[in-house]
C-alpha cells in the first residue's frame, strides 16, 4: 500500500501541474521544494511531509517534462492544440515487417475462407485492427467490449503463459522459465507496434516473471505500481492521456476487486471483478464514443474467457505450423470456434433492449466524478463489511 500511496501522490502532482504547464520552466524550483520539505520532513513529526514531497516531485516531472513544448508554443503558437506528430511511434523495420507479415497468414491457415473470422483473429492476436470490418467493429463498440481487441493485460499475459509453457517442454528449471519468456514477449510487444497498453501490460508481466529468480512470489499490485512509477517518471506528460490514465484505473480496480474478493465463492467473484471492471470502463467507453454499454457487463463474463482461449490457441497453433501445418489448422479452427462465439454473443447482448445507448461524449470532469463515486462506494462497502467482520 505504501507503493500506492507514492503513486498517488505523484500522479497528484503531475496533474495539478498539467494545469499551468506555462510555469514549465520554474521546475527546478519546484524539485528544489520538494527536495527540502523531504530533508526537514524525514525524522520530524510533521504528519504529510512525504505527501508534499512526493507531490512536489510530480510537479517538478511534469514542468520538466513540458519545458520543449512550451517553448515551441511560445515561438510558434498556432502549434498549440494540435496533435504531436513527433510522439507518434517510429515505423517498424522491414525485418518486423516481414515476420508480421508472415505471422498474419500462418494466424489464417486453415480457416483462409471465414474472412471475418480471420480478420477477428489477427486483430486479437497481432493487434491488426485496421482489417476489421466496420460492420464488425460497430457490433462489439454497441456491445462494450471492443476493449478485447485492443492488445493489452490480457493479450499479454496469455502469451506469457504460453511462452512460459512451451519452455516448461524444452527442460528450462520453472524458476528460470520467467527470465527466459522476457525477450520473447518483448520481441512480441516490438511485433504489433509498441502500442502504450501492450507496453504497460508487458512492463507488468517482466516484474512477474522475474519474482521468481529472486525467490519471490509475484504480486499483481506490487507490478502495478512499479509499472506505474515507471511509466510516469519517464514520460510524465501520460498524465494527461485519457487512455493511458483510464487503463491504468481499469487494471487497478481490477487487481484490487479480485484482492476484496479472494474469499468470495468463485462465481461471486467473477461477477464482482466482471462488475468492477464495467463500472471503472464506462467513462471510456463514454468520452471516446459517446455511448454507455451496460451490456458489456453480461458480454465480458462470456468474451473474456472466449478471447483468452482465441488468443492462447492462436499463438499455440502459429507456433505449431512451423512444424505442423495440419496440427496449426485444427488449432487455429479451435480459436475460430472461440471467436466465434464472441460474435455471436456481441450480437446477443447489442440486441436487448437498453444494452447501449448514446450519452454524448462525457467531458473530463464528468468522468472524475463518476470515478469519485466509484471510490465513495467502494469505501463505503468496505466499511460496511469491517463492521460485519467485528460483530
Amino acid at each position: 500500500m505504501r507503493l500506492l500511496f507514492i503513486c498517488g501522490m505523484l500522479a497528484a502532482g503531475e496533474y495539478a501541474a498539467s494545469f499551468i504547464p506555462t510555469f514549465a520552466e520554474a521546475w527546478p524550483l519546484a524539485a528544489c521544494l520538494a527536495l527540502l520539505v523531504g530533508l526537514f520532513g524525514y525524522g520530524s513529526c510533521v504528519r504529510g511531509w512525504a505527501s508534499a514531497a512526493l507531490f512536489l516531485a510530480g510537479v517538478a516531472l511534469f514542468l520538466h517534462a513540458s519545458v520543449a513544448s512550451e517553448r515551441l508554443y511560445r515561438e510558434r503558437p498556432w502549434m498549440r492544440g494540435r496533435p504531436d506528430r513527433s510522439r507518434q511511434f517510429a515505423e517498424q523495420p522491414s525485418a518486423l515487417r516481414s515476420l508480421k507479415s508472415d505471422f498474419s497468414r500462418r494466424v489464417a491457415v486453415g480457416i483462409e475462407r471465414e474472412r471475418e473470422t480471420v480478420s477477428l483473429s489477427r486483430a486479437i492476436l497481432l493487434g491488426e485492427r485496421s482489417r476489421l470490418p466496420a460492420t464488425t467493429r460497430r457490433l462489439f463498440v454497441e456491445s462494450g467490449t471492443m476493449h478485447v481487441f485492443a492488445i493489452s493485460g490480457l493479450h499479454v499475459m496469455a502469451i506469457a503463459d504460453v511462452l512460459t509453457y512451451l519452455l516448461g517442454l524444452l527442460f528450462v528449471p520453472l524458476r528460470f522459465r520467467g527470465v527466459a519468456a522476457i525477450p520473447l514477449l518483448w520481441g512480441y510487444v516490438a511485433l504489433i507496434g509498441f502500442t502504450p497498453s501492450a507496453v504497460r501490460a508487458a512492463l507488468m508481466a517482466t516484474f512477474n516473471l522475474v519474482a521468481p529468480v529472486l525467490w519471490r512470489k509475484h504480486d499483481n499490485l506490487r507490478s502495478w505500481t512499479l509499472t506505474f512509477l515507471l511509466v510516469h517518471v519517464y514520460d510524465p506528460l501520460l498524465i494527461v492521456n485519457v487512455g493511458n490514465a483510464l487503463s491504468f484505473a481499469v487494471m487497478l480496480a481490477i487487481l484490487l476487486a479480485g484482492e476484496w474478493g479472494r474469499d468470495l465463492p468463485k462465481v461471486r467473484q467473477t461477477l464482482l471483478v466482471t462488475a468492477v471492471a464495467w463500472a471503472v470502463g464506462v467513462p471510456i467507453a463514454a468520452h471516446v464514443f459517446g455511448r454507455v454499454t451496460p451490456g458489456g457487463m453480461l458480454a465480458n463474463l462470456v468474451l473474456i474467457a472466449a478471447a483468452k482461449l482465441a488468443v492462447v490457441s492462436g499463438a499455440i497453433g502459429l507456433i505449431a505450423s512451423y512444424v505442423s501445418e495440419l496440427t496449426a489448422v485444427h488449432l487455429n479452427n479451435f480459436g475460430a470456434l472461440a471467436i466465434r462465439g464472441m460474435v455471436l454473443v456481441a450480437e446477443g447482448v447489442a440486441q436487448i433492449p437498453g444494452a447501449n445507448f448514446e450519452t454524448g461524449r462525457w467531458s473530463l470532469p464528468v468522468c472524475a466524478a463518476w470515478y469519485a463515486g466509484l471510490a465513495i462506494l467502494a469505501l463505503a462497502i468496505l466499511a460496511a463489511s469491517e463492521r460485519r467482520r467485528q460483530l
